[in-house]
């Protein structure tokens, strides 16, 4: 079971998809095994269904000087094609 890191982890909407973007310390391969767990812990726990699972590099998640996640930032650099993510999964 995937359990959501609230320190590493984002979520955010794009036009009427929750994306989700989770920070990895692996490889593509992890990053295979890993967006089927944050689906169905996103499922299971929020009854909400991903429409784009985007795994990162850590660091990648923009936090300020409070240590607050600035998603308007991410959801920028991810329409902007910026994020260079290990691994893209659309669920449309």
């Amino acid at each position: 079971m995937y359990y959501f890191n609230e320190d590493r982890d984002a979520v955010f909407t794009w036009t009427n998809l929750l994306v989700v973007v989770v920070e990895l310390d692996g490889n593509e391969s992890e990053a295979l095994d890993v967006v089927p767990l944050v689906t169905s812990a996103v499922l299971e726990e929020h009854h909400l269904i991903v429409g784009v699972a985007v795994v990162v590099d850590p660091g990648v998640v923009p936090i300020n000087s409070r240590g607050e996640k600035q998603r308007m930032h991410l959801r920028d650099g991810f329409l902007a094609d910026q994020l260079d993510p290990i691994y893209v999964a659309y669920n449309m």
